[in-house]
Protein backbone atom coordinates (compact mmCIF):
# COMPACT_ATOMS: atom_id res chain seq x y z
CA UNK A 1 0.00 0.00 0.00
CA UNK A 2 1.71 3.41 -0.91
CA UNK A 3 1.56 6.14 1.72
CA UNK A 4 -0.64 8.24 0.33
CA UNK A 5 -3.67 5.46 0.68
CA UNK A 6 -2.00 4.66 4.20
CA UNK A 7 -2.91 8.45 5.11
CA UNK A 8 -6.48 7.79 3.83
CA UNK A 9 -6.38 4.32 5.87
CA UNK A 10 -5.49 6.07 9.00
CA UNK A 11 -7.48 8.83 8.53
CA UNK A 12 -10.59 7.10 7.68
CA UNK A 13 -9.86 4.54 10.58
CA UNK A 14 -9.84 7.71 12.85
CA UNK A 15 -13.01 9.38 11.67
CA UNK A 16 -15.00 5.90 11.76
CA UNK A 17 -13.21 3.89 14.66
CA UNK A 18 -11.96 6.30 17.07
CA UNK A 19 -8.46 6.06 18.65
CA UNK A 20 -5.36 4.19 17.17
CA UNK A 21 -2.15 2.76 18.24
CA UNK A 22 0.43 1.20 16.25
CA UNK A 23 0.26 -2.27 17.21
CA UNK A 24 -3.80 -1.78 15.24
CA UNK A 25 -2.30 -0.16 13.05
CA UNK A 26 -0.27 -2.71 11.86
CA UNK A 27 -2.51 -5.48 12.69
CA UNK A 28 -5.49 -3.86 11.10
CA UNK A 29 -4.34 -1.79 8.64
CA UNK A 30 -0.69 -3.48 7.67
CA UNK A 31 0.83 -0.39 8.25
CA UNK A 32 4.34 -0.33 9.79
CA UNK A 33 5.02 3.79 9.95
CA UNK A 34 2.17 5.21 11.90
CA UNK A 35 3.93 8.37 13.75
CA UNK A 36 4.99 9.09 9.93
CA UNK A 37 1.58 9.09 8.54
CA UNK A 38 0.39 10.81 11.65
CA UNK A 39 2.62 13.72 10.69
CA UNK A 40 2.01 13.76 7.64
CA UNK A 41 -1.82 14.24 8.16
CA UNK A 42 -0.84 16.47 10.83
CA UNK A 43 1.22 19.07 8.15
CA UNK A 44 -2.05 18.55 6.01
CA UNK A 45 -3.77 20.44 9.36
CA UNK A 46 -5.25 17.49 11.12
CA UNK A 47 -5.25 17.97 14.57
CA UNK A 48 -4.58 14.30 15.83
CA UNK A 49 -3.58 14.29 19.85
CA UNK A 50 -1.37 11.60 20.98
CA UNK A 51 -1.78 10.30 24.52
CA UNK A 52 0.35 7.80 26.66
CA UNK A 53 -1.78 4.45 28.04
CA UNK A 54 0.06 1.91 30.22
CA UNK A 55 -0.84 -1.84 29.84
CA UNK A 56 -1.61 -3.98 32.85
CA UNK A 57 2.48 -5.39 32.52
CA UNK A 58 3.35 -1.64 32.63
CA UNK A 59 4.40 -1.22 28.92
CA UNK A 60 3.90 2.35 27.58
CA UNK A 61 1.80 2.66 24.31
CA UNK A 62 0.68 5.74 22.25
CA UNK A 63 -2.88 6.49 21.27
CA UNK A 64 -3.73 8.49 18.22
CA UNK A 65 -7.24 10.39 18.49
CA UNK A 66 -8.41 12.90 16.24
CA UNK A 67 -9.87 16.26 17.76
CA UNK A 68 -11.81 17.29 15.11
CA UNK A 69 -11.67 19.20 11.99
CA UNK A 70 -8.85 20.59 9.97
CA UNK A 71 -6.64 23.33 11.96
CA UNK A 72 -6.44 27.07 10.11
CA UNK A 73 -2.83 27.39 10.69
CA UNK A 74 -0.64 24.97 9.57
CA UNK A 75 3.19 25.38 10.04
CA UNK A 76 4.76 23.13 6.98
Amino acid sequence: MDKIKQKQAVLSWLKVYGPLTTRTAVDELNIMSLPRRIMELRREGYDIRMTYHSSPNGNRYGVYELMGKRCQNVEK
